[in-house]
């Protein structure tokens, strides 16, 4: 049993990077632009299919789709976030748009896809089968991957926005928007660039999950109840608190369904999550009194 503990704790964990790359995108946008955009779930769900067709239509490697998905994802974000300014919505405008915009996108994948499930073909996607071990725990290299990449994505927006001139004028933003334009700060400019970053994370983590997963429109409805857990444990705006959520998140689904069968994974993620409400509603990342 303890090999099976053992494999569960290591899957969970990487795995947790993959929760994280899908939620830093939410965490920025709440926390920095105070918009509920739940738009990045079908944003994750397009990248997924843009790289199932890229890989399927040209007979590469899936991860080559990366060079497209990201700028469009950035292009799709900002054109987003420059609706939003125009329409001046609010943090529950946000909301109700955002899910109409999910279920439009849904429709339009449906559309082109079809709802049959749809999968790369080994012959072009190397890394579905791939793994190694260390010891007796089985390394999945897709999830590897994933997970090296939410650390570059965590570290480097949190580097971004604490050391740049950029990340100082976000930070105004959140503070006092007033303020900041009153010293020269382009509000508008700021977030539209804010959001484009967060929608290509987003499309990223679609990249990652058409290496070693089946893809139909309906998937994107069982990441609710994963990316929102992380995103208000980690912290709203926090990448760094995004990965470190994601890892518990990963975890603690992982042992508890090796423990206490595969439906007890989500029950034990909520109860974190409820704890976390209860006893740190910052997040468990976000220091005390932070914005």
């Amino acid at each position: 049993m303890s090999d099976v503990l053992n494999q569960a704790i290591v899957s969970g964990l990487l795995i947790g990077g993959l929760y994280a790359v899908m939620s830093v995108g939410i965490s920025l946008t709440w926390g920095a632009l105070r918009i509920i955009n739940l738009a990045h779930f079908s944003f994750i769900l397009l990248g997924a299919y843009a790289t199932y067709q890229i890989s399927t239509s040209l007979e590469i490697d899936p991860l080559f789709a990366l060079l497209v998905v990201i700028p469009a994802g950035f292009l799709a974000g900002a054109i987003m976030q420059i609706f939003f300014e125009l329409t001046k919505v609010d943090e529950f405008q946000s909301l109700i748009i955002s899910f109409g915009s999910v279920i439009i996108l849904q429709s339009i994948i449906r559309t082109i896809w079809t709802a049959d499930f749809r999968r790369i073909d080994r012959d072009i996607n190397p890394y579905e089968s791939m793994s190694f071990f260390v010891g007796d725990v089985a390394i999945q290299v897709p999830l590897l991957l994933a997970f090296g990449a939410a650390v570059g994505i965590a570290l480097g927006t949190s580097l971004l926005l604490s050391r740049s001139y950029f990340g100082k004028a976000v930070r105004a933003i959140v503070d006092d928007p007033q303020i900041a334009r009153a010293y020269g700060i382009d509000n508008r400019r700021v977030a539209v660039v804010l959001s484009g970053l967060a929608t290509a994370f987003s499309a990223t983590a679609g990249v990652f999950i058409a290496t070693f997963q089946s893809l139909s429109p309906s998937i994107s409805l069982g990441w609710f109840g994963i990316v929102f857990p992380v995103v208000i444990l980690g912290g709203l705006g926090n990448a760094v608190g995004a990965l470190g959520a994601g890892v518990i998140v990963g975890v603690a689904a992982g042992v508890a369904s090796v423990q206490w069968g595969p439906l007890s994974a989500s029950l034990v993620t909520f109860l974190i999550l409820i704890a976390a409400l209860l006893f740190r509603p910052q997040g468990l990342f976000t220091r005390q009194g932070s914005s």
